[in-house]
């Protein structure tokens, strides 16, 4: 510990600030830090949780200096360590009232743990407690001691952690609380999302999260129709469950950049074990090996997006007899086929859908309008656009935010016009890429069809005109 008298100290970040640590530990240094509390740290660190460690420049005085409050306001979690001499250090107390100070203004998560201590003296000031405060009434003014004794009031009635088993075992413990509590992986939620729910549910049902069986899940459909959007909806929804999680985004063009597949490994090695992997990956091969090494046997949550080819599939080594009880991979793509070189069960691939006619104009107006249905002068334009955008959300949203603030009706019958020549370019872009991803004699055949379906609408309108006349 320092030399004033022993408050320890690691971190832990507050939700309304901006987080430089996952754990702040508060304990009684002198007694703790060679034995329980030691063993915690040393756990915490090599799962990859990022722990704030006091030295002695933090202390000065009779003042606790600005780096020491800032390390526990920017903590996610603090750790309280209550030992039978916690409230003798003035240092500890002064942590703590700082810590109780978070919580109630930023709700910092407080875990508490209780070694050898009845949780009922830390919240009443009794047993070792009160022989401390006894000490203090002699050495501080009433202000200080008032207020420690609100900290513990407040801790001492948390549900924490008490030393009923072994060490290890609470350690444990501990630690598997503080990665559930310290992850910031929520993806930003979709903005509208329609039709989402229902889709989510579907696939919770393939996905059966109360079995212990290892489950890879596939979704597929068109460039366009939604699959990430999906994704990412599903992984809110469940990621707190897993151990260990990733999602993968963007795999087609992420392989394509300047390390390819090495950094999507280095991705997933990273946001699965919380570690930098610090140029251990000299290639795909060896990419391979640390993925099994950090993956065997751990309960993941794992989610590859737009993967388009089998090399990607192998470089981050799916395999699922490597995972743990309860693990799940889902792997979204434009091709069923690679959901098959996966191994994904037939039943276990959920196929998108286009949305129906009610969804596409929700969707298309909450873009457009910023409300569920379009003004009553704008429905019929509206509904000229959904017969080009075809239930596609893709379309939908940017044909929708290209007419957002646009009151001219003029404009939109420009834009349908052209629409009817030209697809819109950001569409376009993204749906060729079904196009390039077809094989040479595949890329034939789709290109006859659609000379095939051109052909035909153009004789049907040379008939319905025929009629007209």
């Amino acid at each position: 510990m320092t030399a004033h008298d022993g408050a320890s100290s690691s971190s832990c970040s507050t939700s309304g600030s901006s987080s430089t640590y996952d754990v702040f530990l508060n304990f009684r240094g002198e007694e703790t830090r060679n034995n329980f509390t030691g063993f915690l740290h040393s756990a915490l660190e090599r799962e990859g949780i990022n722990v704030f460690i006091d030295s002695e420049d933090l202390w000065g005085g009779e003042e606790i200096k600005s780096s020491l409050l800032k390390a526990i306001q920017q903590s996610k979690i603090s750790i309280t360590v209550f030992s039978k001499g916690y409230a003798d250090s003035k240092w500890c107390l002064m942590e703590l009232v700082e810590i109780v100070r978070c919580h109630r203004s930023n709700g910092q998560m407080i875990l508490p743990i209780f070694l050898n201590v009845d949780p009922r003296d830390v919240r009443h000031q009794t047993g070792s407690f009160k022989g401390s405060f006894q000490k203090h009434k002699k050495k501080y003014d009433t202000k200080i001691t008032e207020t420690s004794k609100e900290a513990l009031t407040l801790v001492g009635g948390i549900t924490g952690y008490d030393l009923k088993q072994n060490q290890s075992k609470l350690v444990k413990l501990v630690v598997e609380r503080a990665l559930s509590e310290s992850r910031s992986y929520r993806l930003v939620d979709v903005k509208n999302p329609v039709g989402l729910d229902d889709q989510v549910e579907d696939l919770l049902s393939l996905l059966n999260l109360g079995s212990d069986d290892v489950r890879l899940v596939g979704i597929c459909g068109m460039g366009g129709i939604g699959k990430t959007t999906v994704a990412k909806a599903l992984y809110n929804r469940i990621f707190k469950s897993f151990h260990r999680i990733s999602f993968l985004a963007n795999i087609r063009e992420e392989a394509l950049g300047p390390k390819g597949l090495v950094s999507l490994q280095e991705q997933l090695i990273s946001t699965v074990s919380k570690r930098k992997v610090d140029d251990k990956i000299w290639n795909v091969y060896c990419g391979q090996e640390l993925i099994k090494e950090r993956l065997q046997g751990e309960n993941v949550l794992l989610i590859l997006d737009d993967v388009d080819c089998r090399l990607q599939l192998d470089a981050l080594a799916i395999e699922s007899n490597w995972f743990g009880p309860g693990s799940r991979i889902i792997i979204t793509s434009r091709d069923e086929h690679v959901l098959n070189m996966a191994k994904v069960d037939e039943g276990k691939i959920y196929r998108l859908k286009e949305l129906d006619s009610e969804q596409s104009l929700q969707l298309f107006s909450l873009h457009a309008f910023s409300r569920d249905q379009p003004p009553e002068d704008y429905k019929q334009l509206s509904q000229d656009v959904l017969q080009l955008a075809g239930g596609l959300p893709l379309t939908l949203e940017v044909l929708g935010s290209s007419l957002f603030g646009v009151s001219e009706k003029e404009v939109w019958h420009s834009m349908l016009r052209k629409l009817k020549r030209i697809p819109n370019r950001e569409v376009h872009k993204k749906l060729k890429i079904s196009y390039d991803n077809l094989e040479a004699d595949e890329k034939s055949i789709f290109l006859d069809a659609a000379c095939v379906f051109c052909w035909m609408e153009e004789r049907c309108n040379f008939i319905m005109g025929s009629l007209w006349v």
